[in-house]
């Protein structure tokens, strides 16, 4: 078991644990009239949170890098030979997401590249059985599964027309009648693996040109991996496309996650050479890569795949030591695992937090009036008949107060809820779609790309006011209760504390960041391309569903903070 896997593992043991002994507190609470039934679902949420293993590790890279050799020699050694196609002339095509789901059969589902003729994105077909192919295989037969695997390398011929109008040949001149193109848009394998059953799922693209082409893999896929290998080919150095790839699509959008491998280093492995000899040019690749991408040279892994694969189906462990690959390990279990522990674990002690409080409160507050009680109780015995009356009138009176408090309470309750509505309202999806069809009217009406940029910021904008109307809102609530604790703390004697604190700054930082990594793709010439109409329409479709996303989470949270 390598070091990636054992770290892995133990993350889902982890969650697991974290989970049970949260279950166990939870039915404490509710067992003991602790916590009411909007807390019992928010501790069943919390739960659910940490049952979800979903890891995902992309790799990018040019052509001809070794991104399925590595994926190979990572994960699938224990077939003995090669599963993902990775021989001279059978590279894989379309973007392949490897994954377990045990409600369906092993097999590869492949969209057609002619659904790029539809605006919709990628996500809005995956429900769509009828649009994919299948592939089956015997889960115990490695040649049927190569078989299987094999159609992510498929190419169909067009013309080029038909090519440009799926965004598949924006340099290609207008000399070329026909080209070959991938023919397959997207391919998902469902293959039974430890780590994929344990919630990992692998994500090998295309050349640098499929990301650019692909709204999914640029606002979607990259941005929210756990980790991002970035492949490069010692006998070919930083290209230009990689230093572009690696500008606008990697670094902006990862910042922990993100690694660099300088691969094929075996070519480097010169007989005529000492083994010092060999490690200083290495270094100086190394040094170079860090020089020209901007990232540390910790973070990049000068390796071998292809010695890393023939290292692990012969267990020699000498070549494997030399091959590299070990150190990648290190690094994507470094990346990854402690990252996820981290994130899950602020979340847990937050939700905790914000669960327990009202529940220690009003177990102060219940000690506090049974000891009253009791000594009230003390000084009555031994008493005459008056001084019952006179305690029949106090209970009177604060029956009274009481009385008086709930129907303040109730006019409180009315403006909260109407707050609530407005907040609600002021970023529901409704709006949104609003927002994208008045977008989609002002793009159709130009083929400039003045016309098109306008009809992009006009969505951003609204929806930036949508966030900035929410927050006002939250604001406004939240003096309110501010206001509310105060008054029946003071006239109460109730310790309520400070009500919740709600925050929309990481929704509008979602937002920016989905619009920075629009404005990197697209320029600003004066007029666009049949190929860049195309492709623009996609993108715009793809940032409205993940726009919709975000409004979709923070109406759960905000529902949440609300209750």
């Amino acid at each position: 078991m390598s070091v990636f896997e054992q770290r892995f593992d133990g993350l889902g043991q982890w969650q697991t644990e974290l989970s049970e002994a949260i279950g166990h507190f939870s039915e404490w609470l509710h067992g003991n009239g602790h916590i009411d039934a909007a807390g019992a679902d928010r501790f069943a949420r919390l739960r659910s949170r940490l049952s979800r293993r979903e890891v995902s590790v992309v790799f990018v890279a040019e052509f001809s890098r070794g991104k399925s050799e590595l994926i190979n020699a990572l994960f699938f050694p224990g077939y003995g030979q090669r599963v993902m196609p990775s021989s001279a002339g059978r590279t894989t095509m379309c973007p392949a997401e490897l994954r377990w789901d045990p409600t369906e059969p092993a097999g590869v589902r492949l969209l057609s590249i002619a659904t790029r003729e539809d605006d919709r994105p990628l996500e809005s077909w995956r429900a769509e059985s009828d649009a994919w192919a299948w592939r089956a295989f015997d889960p115990a037969d490695v040649n049927s599964l190569k078989a299987a695997l094999a159609a992510v390398t498929e190419t169909e011929s067009v013309s080029l027309a038909k090519a440009r109008s799926l965004g598949l040949a924006d340099d290609v001149e207008d000399s070329v009648e026909r080209l070959d193109i991938p023919r397959w848009r997207h391919a998902i394998v469902n293959v039974e693996h430890p780590l994929l059953q344990a919630g990992l799922t692998i994500i090998d693209t295309p050349g640098l040109n499929a990301i650019g082409s692909e709204p999914t893999l640029t606002l979607n896929t990259i941005p929210n991996a756990d980790a991002v290998v970035f492949l490069l080919a010692a006998d070919a150095g930083v290209t230009r496309s990689d230093v572009d790839t690696w500008r606008r699509y990697i670094s902006p959008s990862h910042r922990h996650g993100r690694l660099v491998v300088l691969n094929k280093v075996d070519g480097l492995w010169d007989e005529l050479k000492s083994e010092d000899q060999i490690a200083a040019e290495i270094a100086q690749q190394v040094d170079s890569v860090s020089e020209t991408l901007g990232v540390g040279p910790e973070r990049i892994f000068p390796l071998s795949a292809q010695k890393a694969l023939v290292a692990r189906v012969h267990s020699d462990e000498p070549l494997l030591a030399r091959s590299g690959v070990v150190a990648l390990e290190q690094a994507l279990a470094d990346a990854v695992v402690p990252q996820r522990q981290s994130l899950l674990a602020d979340f847990v002690e937050r939700e905790l937090r914000e669960l327990t409080s009202a529940p220690g409160e009003v177990l102060r507050q219940r000690v506090a009036a049974t000891e009253a009680q009791l000594g009230e109780l003390e000084g009555l015995r031994g008493k005459n008949r008056s001084i019952m009356t006179h305690m029949a009138g106090r209970v009177r009176a604060e029956r009274d107060e009481f009385d008086r408090s709930l129907r303040q309470l109730s006019g409180l309750r009315a403006v909260f809820n109407r707050h609530a509505d407005g907040l609600r309202e002021s970023i529901g999806v409704t709006r949104l779609k609003r927002h994208a069809r008045e977008s989609r009217d002002m793009m159709s009406e130009s083929r400039l790309s003045f016309g098109l940029n306008e009809g992009m910021n006009h969505l951003f904008r609204k929806v930036e006011e949508d966030i900035a109307a929410a927050g006002e809102i939250v604001r406004e609530i939240g003096t309110m209760m501010v206001a509310m604790y105060r008054t029946f703390s003071r006239d109460h004697g109730l310790k309520l504390g400070s009500p919740l604190h709600f925050s929309l700054k990481r929704f509008r930082a979602e937002i920016a960041g989905i619009e920075a990594l629009y404005r990197a793709q697209f320029g600003t010439s004066a007029m666009v391309t049949t190929e860049k109409w195309s492709l623009m329409k996609r993108f715009f479709e793809t940032i409205v569903l993940r726009v919709r996303e975000v409004y979709r989470q923070a109406g759960s949270d905000i529902d949440v903070w609300l209750s």
